[in-house]
């Protein structure tokens, strides 16, 4: 009887014309967005490829010069397009996209995509999960508002509701043929295009998951503003007031509570002034030191090898070379302090905005989409750790080969690639989804939670309403 019920509303409102129209330019412009995106992200990948091999060849034919000026030359790591940003940007088009590994310092990532984006991209309208979350909730009011609302002004309503019996499937099959129509319009034109962009991915199963994931958390997006909808639609005394319901409540869902959620979480989780952090860096961690800091230096490398005069070891190492390394290894202490401390802040500012997913439904998709998408902060702080790890490991190769090497004559020592070829290329993967829904379980649950909520709204609704 439901499916029946079901078919038959379909089958009603894609009848009318200006509804069926108005659906499919949704559709259209969600799935142009996506495939821009797509193509985008292609592009930016093959750059990326090529250019990161280029880079990997002229750190092997750099040529024969002393290690720690190796360090300095170094490479730039570049952090690859995933495949799903095609699908949720998130917070990549602000944030830099390759960073220069030398020794020292631990450098900001450079060639934010949003400096060459055209005014359209800036705004965000090229990107299809923002567009879904922040208009998508329009197009299924749109449709609830012809399922149900014109209803009681054409006296369908009373007919419908004329017994207690007929009430829940009523409501059911308004709620379903609402969620089925958005799901098609609005879910599965950027799922297509997300199918494309994961058939050549490097880690197929986990991307999989990933689209499967977001995909069920964009129909339970959809579900939730179904039911919401459809309850006001049932509930409302005449179309008028419906649809100045439905209007209030996108209001509320998406262009209040997507600013709101975030200024709260600004307030409740702060974040210091990130030119203080390089500042204090600078000043605990400087490339180049005072004589005085040299002198401590000196006096920490003689107590390593335990002798008493730096005369003692310049025939069996390189004190340049160990004084390079100390400074090194007191810089990572410094640097995970000061840096790494500001990251887990911004990271807990993430989190405070993620429990206020349980006001909006909007808030909690915008946090599951971007960690299934691999395109949040989360990730983007692993891309940075992974790259500081190689860095770190990077120059501490090259001071170990150095160390042991002083000067003979007055010439420094040098190598060349056999040494170069001892660091391996390197080579970045995103972490497994698992670890992207842990960061989205508050989200996720407040998804839950929703739905739970919405759904038992409208059988309340339908089972009060007076026809």
């Amino acid at each position: 009887m439901l499916a029946r019920l079901v078919r038959l509303e379909i089958l009603r409102l894609l009848r009318e014309r200006s509804l069926a129209a108005a659906m499919g330019v949704f559709a259209a412009v969600l799935l142009l967005s996506a495939l821009a995106s797509w193509i985008g992200v292609r592009q930016d990948a093959g750059v990326k490829a090529a250019v990161a091999a280029e880079e990997r060849q002229r750190w092997l034919g750099q040529g024969t010069k002393n290690p720690h000026t190796a360090a300095h030359y170094s490479v730039y790591a570049f952090k690859p397009a995933q495949p799903l940003q095609a699908v949720d940007a998130g917070v990549s088009p602000f944030v830099g996209e390759a960073v220069w590994l030398e020794a020292h310092l631990q450098n900001d990532l450079l060639f934010r995509p949003q400096q060459d984006a055209h005014v359209f991209e800036r705004l965000g309208l090229i990107d299809p999960a923002g567009l879904l979350i922040r208009f998508g909730p329009l197009a299924v009011f749109l449709l609830a508002f012809a399922a149900a609302a014109r209803e009681r002004e054409h006296g369908v309503l009373g007919l419908a509701l004329g017994t207690t019996a007929a009430r829940g499937t009523y409501g059911g099959a308004k709620l379903a043929a609402v969620a089925v129509l958005s799901t098609a319009t609005l879910v599965v034109p950027i799922a297509l295009v997300g199918v494309l962009a994961i058939s050549d991915s490097s880690a197929p199963a986990d991307d999989v998951l990933r689209l499967a994931g977001w995909t069920l958390g964009a129909v339970t997006y959809i579900a939730i503003l179904a039911a919401i909808a459809v309850s006001v639609c049932v509930a409302a005394r005449s179309a008028q007031v419906a649809f100045g319901g439905l209007l209030v409540a996108w209001l509320l869902i998406v262009l209040a509570a997507l600013p709101g959620a975030s200024a709260a979480a600004a307030w409740r989780s702060p974040l210091p002034s990130f030119e203080a952090v390089k500042l204090t860096v600078a000043a605990e961690a400087p490339a180049y030191w005072s004589p005085e800091v040299g002198a401590e230096q000196i006096a920490t490398i003689l107590q390593r090898y335990g002798v008493t005069r730096e005369a003692d070891l310049e025939q069996r190492v390189s004190v340049r070379g160990a004084q390079l390394d100390v400074a090194e290894r007191h810089s990572h202490a410094v640097f995970d302090r000061e840096i790494g401390g500001f990251y887990d802040r911004v990271q807990a500012q993430d989190h405070s905005y993620a429990q206020f997913g349980w006001f909006s439904p909007a808030v909690a998709f915008h946090v599951t989409s971007t960690a299934l998408a691999g395109t949040d902060f989360f990730h983007h702080r692993h891309f940075i750790d992974f790259a500081e790890r190689y860095r770190r490991a990077l120059v501490n190769r090259m001071n170990a080969d150095l160390i042991p090497h002083p000067e003979t004559d007055g010439r420094e020592y040098t190598n060349d690639i056999a040494l170069w070829a001892e660091v391996p290329a390197f080579d970045y993967a995103q972490p497994p989804v698992s670890q992207a829904l842990g960061v989205a379980r508050p989200a996720l649950l407040a998804l839950g939670g929703w739905l739970l909520g919405a759904v038992a709204m409208l059988v309340t609704t339908a089972a009060r309403v007076k026809p």
